[in-house]
């Protein structure tokens, strides 16, 4: 039996459990999108609180993430009220709500960009690390979905985004010798959870 190389599919991050093993019960808070925001969201994709209170794309190196994007509603200019797994860039609505699963104690599974994480340690010497995330990466509009990643270059023991929980159970994305291993993390840098300064 030969192992398959890892999937190259980047997801974002999806919810998995709760720090402690206890179920993700899909709880979520709801932020608002400015008018005419003119960066796309995705499910999936990390945001930040922004200093007018509103919801933002999140950047690698930031620490005013509040949690991760789960999709939104907006009225469009023409009236039609739309529940959608993606936020469109320059969107004009006065109404726009994004869903954000914003609990720092969420177990979220993503894969990596390279095999950084993998290699600079034999597993299970990588949990405890943090790492920050790709939030390059553009989302597909088709399904609403993030292709966020978590940043193999930057593997770490000082401060980033994201702490390794755990290698991916994922029979066919756990291989952390090679590219593209799925890990699960949690949010290390957060707004509710670092004691970081107020926005």
């Amino acid at each position: 039996y030969t192992k398959m190389a890892n999937k190259d599919a980047p997801f974002g991050f999806i919810p998995v459990r709760m720090v402690g093993g206890a179920y993700f019960s899909g709880g979520q808070d709801e932020y608002d999108i400015a008018d005419d925001y003119n960066t796309a969201i995705f499910s999936g994709d990390i945001v930040e609180l922004h200093t007018d209170g509103t919801i933002t794309i999140g950047a690698a190196g930031q620490t005013n993430l509040i949690g991760v994007f789960n999709g939104c509603f907006y009225t469009t200019d023409g009236g039609v009220p739309t529940y959608s797994n993606y936020w469109p860039a320059s969107q004009s609505s006065s109404d726009a709500k994004a869903f954000v699963i914003t609990d720092p104690n969420v177990v979220f599974e993503a894969q990596e960009d390279s095999t950084e994480i993998g290699s600079t340690a034999t597993h299970p010497a990588q949990v405890g690390s943090n790492a920050d995330f790709v939030s390059t990466h553009a989302g597909t509009t088709a399904a609403g979905r993030s292709k966020q990643e978590l940043d193999s270059s930057t593997i770490t023991n000082a401060a980033a985004n994201l702490r390794i929980i755990g290698k991916s159970t994922d029979p066919e994305n756990s291989d952390a010798t090679s590219a593209n291993c799925n890990w699960y993390v949690r949010f290390n840098e957060h707004l509710h959870y670092d004691n970081v300064a107020g926005i």
